[in-house]
């Protein structure tokens, strides 16, 4: 039995526009005898985005321009949202100054095409390292009374938690290091107390506090509203808000609140 196959795997989402680089990525990555495993293969930024807010993801590998939503704004979003993830860049060298933006997102390194095997294994195996230090630490921090809980109870700990912290960056990471259970589990929980994933219910938290304050706080610029109600981005509040109610922050706000 291999090593890998007693340790933690770390679950990868890859987004790359050029398919043939994309198919080739993917087949390096899960080729290697590293704990590593792609769990989704997107063209777009978008498309990995909407993956990630239902699924547990370790590690993202982006090129930097990609149509709808480019590496950079994916990896804002990410840092923003979903902290815990890492992040490498795919850039071309003449985008390799643009890639450097990206620094003040915690992006863990750069991938400069075409990508080369020992390019890959050397980007991978350092970001193993802190992956496996910070997987330890959660382990060790496991608090003993929750061990004794019921699956219900657990559930409830975690909405407990999502009511009490919507406001503030955290995901399903976040609430894992804190209930010492694995996200995966932990959401599974979650849904099959509360017929909704934990993500669907965190954003239904944020944008019912939003549209509250939209109504009761006319004074309030919106952006201002979707860092209360914990999107920091203005750009992706918005989004999310319209996604959710068919309307713009704006709209809702003139409309005295009357949805669509």
């Amino acid at each position: 039995m291999s090593e890998t196959a007693n340790r933690k795997q770390y679950d990868v989402v890859v987004a790359e526009d050029e398919l043939l680089i994309l198919e080739n990525l993917v087949k390096k990555i899960n080729s290697m005898s590293l704990p590593f495993c792609v769990k989704g293969a997107f063209e777009d930024g978008d498309s990995a985005l909407e993956f990630i807010k239902t699924n547990h993801v370790d590690l993202v590998i982006t090129d930097i321009k990609m149509p709808f939503m480019n590496g950079l704004e994916l990896s804002r979003v990410l840092h923003a949202s979903y902290p815990s993830i890492k992040i490498l860049i795919i850039s071309g060298y003449n985008e390799f100054t643009l890639a450097q933006e990206a620094i003040e997102y915690q992006v863990k390194g750069f991938l400069l095409k075409p990508i080369r095997q020992e390019q890959l294994e050397q980007a991978l195996t350092k970001l193993l390292i802190e992956l496996d230090s910070e997987n330890d630490t959660f382990q060790a921090s496991v608090p003993e009374h929750l061990k004794t809980m019921g699956k219900e109870e657990i559930a409830g700990c975690v909405e407990k938690y999502l009511k009490e912290n919507f406001q503030k960056q955290i995901s399903m990471g976040d609430i894992s290091d804190k209930l010492g259970f694995a996200p995966d589990y932990l959401s599974h929980l979650f849904k099959k107390y509360h017929d909704e994933s934990p993500v669907r219910y965190l954003t239904a938290l944020r944008i019912n506090y939003a549209k509250q304050l939209l109504i009761r706080q006319p004074d309030l610029d919106v952006a201002v509203i979707g860092e209360m109600s914990g999107y920091p981005d203005p750009v992706y509040f918005s989004k999310v808000f319209k996604k959710n109610t068919g309307m713009w922050p704006s709209q809702y706000r003139a409309e005295g609140g009357c949805q669509r």
